[in-house]
């Protein structure tokens, strides 16, 4: 698989189907924003999906693996949700996969996000997935307000299997069960 060539992928309840730029305008993205998403992933810089509750209906949200490096084997998490949608899991159900996908069958080694630090759903999201908190990049991002910091989060592909191990030893119980002895 290469960057850009987004597979069809399938989460507990979302589908993941490839975002066209169709579907894009759909989502309501500006278009220059679309353009450029569907440039990066042109270019091989991006696998971008979008969100929908089955293969017939229309998506309501986008999520990607943004700025690959296939030579430091990273890449960034990035999303949008429709607001009807938000607070019932799919955002988490489509991360929870890209994630699985990009460690487990795209080879990645870390995976990022850089997060608005006045979104606590996205950062709440993000803690929930594993993303450990690395720090504040100040004046980041530049807006109609002038310059925004972000949050950098980040996830290894070694933390993946640590998280999968401890789910197991908790699945079967035992000593090493973080539920026990709590």
């Amino acid at each position: 698989m290469q960057p850009g060539d987004a597979p069809l992928l399938r989460g507990a309840k979302v589908f993941l189907k490839p975002l066209t730029r169709r579907d894009a305008v759909r989502l309501g993205l500006e278009p220059a924003v679309a353009e450029a998403l569907l440039a990066e992933a042109a270019q091989g810089r991006a696998l971008l999906w979008q969100l929908a509750e089955n293969l017939r209906l229309p998506a309501f949200g986008w999520v990607g693996l943004r700025e690959i490096d296939p030579r430091h084997a990273r890449a960034n998490l990035d999303g949008f949700i429709l607001p009807a949608q938000r607070r019932q899991g799919w955002m988490h159900d489509a991360m929870a996969r890209i994630i699985d996908y990009g460690f487990r069958d795209f080879g990645l080694n870390r995976i990022g996000a850089r997060i608005d630090p006045g979104n606590d759903a996205a950062l709440g999201l993000a803690q929930v997935l594993g993303l450990a908190w690395e720090g504040r990049l100040r004046g980041y991002r530049r807006g109609p307000d002038g310059a925004r910091d972000v949050i950098l989060l980040g996830r290894l592909a070694s933390d993946a299997m640590a998280t999968a191990e401890s789910a197991g030893r908790q699945a079967i119980g035992g000593a090493e069960s973080p539920v026990e002895g709590g």
